[in-house]
């Protein structure tokens, strides 16, 4: 073959520009400008270089904009692209979230290199083993990055080779059963060839276990409401299934640290990370005061999901709103809101009064330098972010950008897939599905009561999804989640925050109020495709209701 691959060469030197210097040795981008493709997988090294690169296109999610766009939280900044979303200015003419064409540049990357891996020479023992290895990464990452447009977009067409420029691209979407299929053939093959752990110098590779929790996600969101209408009971056992067996691999297990968890490179709840240290992420989170630019402020709305210590809502009904009705089983004082909550609120929510870095944040109206409202990046709801924050790092007096390595899986996540799944698979929910959620609720540091016995399939349906709101807020599972249920018309709508007042004594009063009115739409549920690829790809059918 002498075909010049001038894009492959773009791509790589992209690649090499965006990545950090902290990137493992084997994430080091290769140097193949104006090669050919015999050139590139004639030689192991090289190719092994390419891959990585693949690697590289992997989504940094520390965009926080998932948060931003979903009841978990709103961007000071009023000119953001949540704004813009939450506005409901989302259409095929305007998508600032939309990924279409970056996904399928890094399909067509995967497939070039599927294509051609057979032919790369093997010199040692060492490169004989590897080389069915970088085949199942292949698998994993073409899974992966087909599974990044199936949440979005549900159909979308199939590209399974490397199409030249005189080939036809005018591919249709594929149905979701198709698209489900592909990407679960792709996960089989990857956990066919992937090792279950490597050595510290491979840190960060695809394993044997991220395929398998991969396929069992994309087979849960495939079983979810938005894919699955009618309610398939077979939908749900195969995304029960899947992740069951990540489970029985008996490998990984939760973190005894959750606040530590999102700051570590090595744990056996890990189940893949990305490789990059994001280290302008504490600029982007950290309180006004020490330097940060705000991009994140929980809402009340997530304020008000956190459960009281001994497992009540504090509101009856899981409300939320200006006025909300205490729970009298709750404990709840309106006058002191943050007292006695689910110990993941601490380690999430930067409240009036929350100490941070050994001192007290103070978010009342008037307070110097984090007070609400107080500046452009200063927060609009009366909270700030911990969660995912290195409390290590700062900003002043001298910067240290700490440990920021998105997780893009967990296992406490398979837990949750799996309990929703069976669940729903179910009539009555069993031991397993309560075991699941509870083995959650009572990990380290947490020690949240178990569920009550006796709950229908209906109510244990709503203590799972709000099981999962709480243990992966701001890890933009929120976001898909509100879609996959097609709840987003009953949550979306109103955002709220609280203004703390300080009296006289030094106490403080606390008034709700309406942050914003959202907009969304049933049929936001899906992302439109934009109108230059339907121009490009006449193909192409449009998203319902766009």
């Amino acid at each position: 073959m002498r075909i010049y691959i001038y894009r492959i060469c773009c791509i790589l030197m992209i690649a090499g520009l965006t990545s950090c210097s902290k990137v493992d040795d084997f994430l080091d981008k290769a140097e193949s400008g104006g090669m050919t493709l015999d050139q590139v997988f004639g030689d192991y090294v090289l190719a092994e270089r390419y891959l990585a690169n693949v690697y590289a296109k992997l989504p940094s999610e520390y965009e926080k904009k998932y948060a931003n766009a979903s009841d978990e939280a709103k961007s000071p900044h009023g000119t953001s692209a949540e704004n813009q979303i939450n506005n409901g200015a989302f259409s095929p003419a305007g998508n600032p979230y939309n990924n279409w064409t970056a996904t399928y540049q890094a399909v067509r990357s995967v497939n070039i290199f599927l294509a051609n891996v057979d032919k790369v020479p093997v010199l040692t023992v060492e490169q004989r083993i590897d080389k069915p290895r970088m085949v199942g990464e292949g698998h994993f990452l073409r899974a992966f990055f087909y599974a990044e447009l199936f949440k979005r977009w549900g159909k979308v067409p199939l590209v399974t080779a490397a199409l030249d420029v005189n080939e036809n691209m005018k591919i249709p979407r594929s149905s979701v059963d198709e698209v489900v299929s592909m990407i679960v053939q792709d996960c089989n093959a990857a956990i066919d060839l992937l090792p279950t752990t490597y050595t510290a110098n491979h840190l960060g590779r695809a394993t044997k276990g991220a395929a398998m929790a991969l396929k069992a996600r994309v087979l849960l969101y495939a079983a979810s409401p938005l894919h699955n209408p009618t309610g398939n009971v077979q939908k749900w056992e195969a995304a029960a299934t899947a992740a069951k067996s990540v489970m029985d691999m008996g490998i990984y297990q939760l973190h005894n640290n959750y606040k530590l968890l999102f700051h570590t490179r090595v744990s056996s709840e890990i189940i893949f990370q990305h490789n990059v240290n994001y280290t302008n992420f504490t600029l982007e989170t950290f309180i006004p005061s020490l330097g940060g630019q705000v991009g994140v402020a929980p809402l009340q709305n997530l304020v008000d999901a956190y459960e009281m210590k001994n497992g009540e809502s504090p509101f009856l009904n899981g409300a939320t709103g200006i006025n909300p009705q205490i729970n009298p089983l709750s404990g709840y004082k309106a006058d002191d809101p943050y007292v006695n909550r689910d110990p993941r609120f601490y380690m999430s929510i930067l409240y009036n009064g929350a100490l941070w870095k050994g001192n007290q944040v103070y978010t009342y109206l008037g307070a110097p330098s984090d007070g609400i409202n107080g500046g452009f990046n200063n927060t609009q709801t009366g909270y700030y972010l911990a969660k995912t924050v290195d409390e290590t790092a700062s900003r002043t007096p001298s910067v240290r950008n700490g440990n920021n390595y998105w997780i893009y899986f967990r296992y406490a996540e398979v837990l949750l897939n799996y309990a929703e799944a069976l669940n729903e698979s179910l009539t009555t929910p069993n031991a397993e599905v309560y075991k699941a959620v509870n083995d959650i609720r009572s990990r380290t540091g947490v020690n949240m009561p178990a569920l009550p016995v006796g709950l229908t399939k209906e109510q244990m349906r709503e203590r799972i999804r709000h099981e999962r709101r709480i243990e992966l807020a701001f890890e933009g599972q929120r976001y898909f989640d509100i879609k996959r249920w097609r709840i987003g018309t009953e949550v979306m709508p109103e955002a709220y925050g609280t203004v703390a007042t300080k009296k006289p004594s030094g106490s403080f009063s606390y008034e709700r109020f309406l942050v914003e009115n959202r907009i969304y739409k049933r049929h936001f549920d899906m992302f439109p495709i934009m109108q230059t690829e339907i121009n490009r790809n006449p193909e192409l059918d449009q998203t319902d209701g766009y």
